[in-house]
């Protein structure tokens, strides 16, 4: 947790614009601009009861508009990760984040990657999640993600079809921006100077393209976390 705050701090204090998810689509599309600013919009995937006991008392200090990604089959359930009982967000703290700047959207957590997905399965939770999380709720659910992979033509006109405003996934996409395959960068290091890397315009740059397959080959990634993480040792950060 103390990581995050250190990252949050950074990012509120030097030059970053924290968006909500619909101001960071009206501005990919054109319709919004930023001035003098890095827009930057902050997602968290599976909906864990740990979000509302850490990260949102966070963002609630410093107002910020995130996202949060569920599966409406594991509201008020909990998962086993590690040996250790893991709840997720209850239906009574998902209406209260929704009351406080936070953006619910539906999550596909059957599997990582969605060409592993049964097809009429996934046909189903497309429409399903929407209207479960809607129903309970009571606001618009615009927006599908999960961890890999995006989705096919098919795919994408169900998507389209069914209401949603974007599908979020992670990078790389290996291809251009599209609201049907937003790659996000994914931030679960404790390492500060990873994250700095991650955040840089030149990460960015390469996130996304074909060269990229080559530096995850090649583990130049690795290099990168291993280097850091001497540095790190060397100057005695823990």
């Amino acid at each position: 947790m103390d990581s995050f705050k250190k990252q949050l701090e950074f990012m509120t204090s030097n030059n970053f614009q924290i968006l909500s998810i619909n101001y960071a689509i009206d501005y990919m599309e054109k319709k919004k601009r930023i001035k003098d600013l890095r827009p930057i919009s902050l997602t968290f995937d599976n909906g864990y009861m740990d979000f509302y006991e850490y990260v949102f008392p966070l963002i609630s200090r410093h107002n910020l508009p995130v996202t949060v990604l569920i599966s409406p089959e594991k509201v008020g359930k909990s998962v086993k990760i590690e040996g250790c009982e893991v709840p997720y967000l209850t239906w009574e703290i998902l209406r209260e984040l929704t009351n406080n700047n936070i953006a619910i959207g539906a999550y596909e957590d059957y599997t990582w990657n969605i060409n592993n997905i049964p097809k009429d399965l996934f046909r189903r939770h497309i429409i399903d999640y929407k209207k479960s999380l809607e129903d309970k709720l009571g606001v618009e659910i615009n927006y599908f993600g999960m961890k890999e992979g995006v989705p096919n033509h098919n795919i994408r006109n169900l998507l389209i079809s069914a209401g949603y405003r974007a599908f979020l996934t992670e990078c790389p996409t290996n291809r251009k921006p599209d609201l049907y395959s937003i790659g996000r960068i994914q931030v679960d290091d404790n390492d500060f100077n990873i994250f700095l890397t991650k955040i840089s315009r030149t990460y960015l740059f390469f996130k996304d393209r074909r060269s990229w397959k080559y530096i995850r080959k090649y583990k130049l990634d690795r290099v990168a976390h291993h280097i850091s993480e001497t540095y790190d040792r060397m100057r005695g950060v823990k």
